[in-house]
């Protein structure tokens, strides 16, 4: 039945209460599954979000840790069955953002978890990991299945950390299911661990797939739109898109996202470019609607190449043409895309892209994003969490 946890924190919370909206309902009965992020619940609607708050409705008790420690411990409920849980430390840190945890912490999280929510973690629920950095607290957990949910080779990026890195392969080797996005990262896990299931993205096809124009890009009409929606990273191939840009001086380039790396200052100076910041996941829909071509300009870095892009699939469920650098992951659909291997070939990609009149070509790339919904991708894992 439910239990109100009103006594709980009165129990708990010492040094000054937190203000909660509601009473936290929480079914017992329920299977329960703790989750150490790779990103904040609230922050860009991601892999994470899409998958765990539709376990959340498939009447799972979702905990989802918040990265940020301070000196109080409570718990928000922030979708349908999905709590995310705030543990008290002796010093206030964000882990995912300085992404480091020393010992002393790491048993601080682990008691304040064991306190909050402790009275349902079974050892039969799951927990799943998404970032090494939290391997300390997990380590703690000494009874629980752990499943790694392998979304990018950390010791890909370019400030990974060598600690990090040794306990990405730890992980990788000792956890009792690794989950992976990618062929690459597929072919990498196995060579650690013999349980390894592929779960790709999805695509949130609902979302996606019936759009429209916003108002705000309005004033761009009288031009075609090359957009991209994304994080505007280290490994966005700013010298293919500054070609293309020069080449292109009559369309419009539109890109969506925060701005992460000095790298894109090169593009400030020319007049048919335009950076629109973060946009919440949920208005999307309205920009992607103005959009001529879609494109994914990466670098193909060891990283990228064991990316399974989600914007892929967003974009294709519109049926836009889209452009991207040849990513191993996208070979399978080079004939519903344009892939590109240098500056001239983008270039030339986004003039077939705005020529393509193919309306069988669209209608495929509506069906193969129906094909990679969420709602499939939650199928699969909902199996695989029952026979572990």
């Amino acid at each position: 039945g439910f239990f109100h946890l009103k006594n709980l924190f009165r129990k708990f919370v010492i040094k000054s209460k937190p203000v909660f909206k509601e009473d936290v309902s929480i079914f017992k009965n329920n299977r329960s599954l703790l989750v150490f992020p790779n990103i904040p619940w609230d922050y860009r609607w991601q892999r994470a979000q899409q998958i765990f708050s539709r376990l959340g409705e498939k009447s799972y008790n979702v905990f989802y840790l918040s990265s940020i420690t301070s000196t109080n411990e409570y718990i928000l409920e922030v979708s349908k069955g999905v709590y995310e849980i705030h543990v008290k430390a002796s010093i206030e840190t964000d882990v995912l953002r300085d992404l480091s945890l020393n010992d002393e912490i790491a048993k601080e999280i682990f008691e304040s978890i064991k306190r909050l929510i402790g009275r349902y973690l079974d050892s039969k629920d799951l927990t799943f990991v998404l970032h090494p950095v939290w391997s300390k607290v997990v380590q703690k957990f000494k009874d629980r299945k752990v499943v790694y949910d392998m979304m990018d080779l950390y010791s890909g990026f370019s400030e990974a950390k060598p600690e990090l890195v040794i306990a990405e392969e730890l992980l990788v080797k000792e956890s009792k299911l690794v989950l992976t996005t990618a062929d690459n990262l597929y072919k990498y896990a196995k060579r650690f661990n013999s349980n390894v299931e592929m779960v790709r993205n999805g695509c949130d096809f609902e979302r996606f797939s019936d759009i429209k124009k916003n108002g705000v890009l309005d004033s761009l009409d009288d031009r075609p739109i090359v957009g991209y929606f994304g994080a505007l990273n280290d490994w966005l191939d700013v010298d293919a898109l500054e070609y293309a840009v020069k080449e292109n001086r009559d369309k419009y380039f539109v890109l969506i996202g925060s701005i992460n790396t000095g790298k894109v200052k090169k593009l400030y100076r020319y007049s048919n470019v335009f950076f629109f910041g973060e946009v919440n996941h949920s208005e999307l829909g309205g920009y992607l609607a103005y959009f001529d071509v879609c494109t994914i300009p990466f670098i193909l870095n060891d990283l990228i190449k064991s990316t399974n892009p989600v914007k892929f699939c967003e974009y294709i469920a519109s049926g836009k043409p889209v452009v991207s650098a040849r990513l191993p992951e996208l070979e399978k659909y080079k004939d519903i895309c344009c892939l590109y291997d240098s500056s001239e070939d983008f270039s030339k990609c986004i003039y077939k892209g705005l020529h393509d009149e193919d309306k069988e070509i669209a209608k495929k790339r509506i069906e193969i994003a129906k094909e990679n919904s969420w709602e499939k991708r939650i199928e699969k894992l909902h199996n695989i969490i029952q026979s572990l």
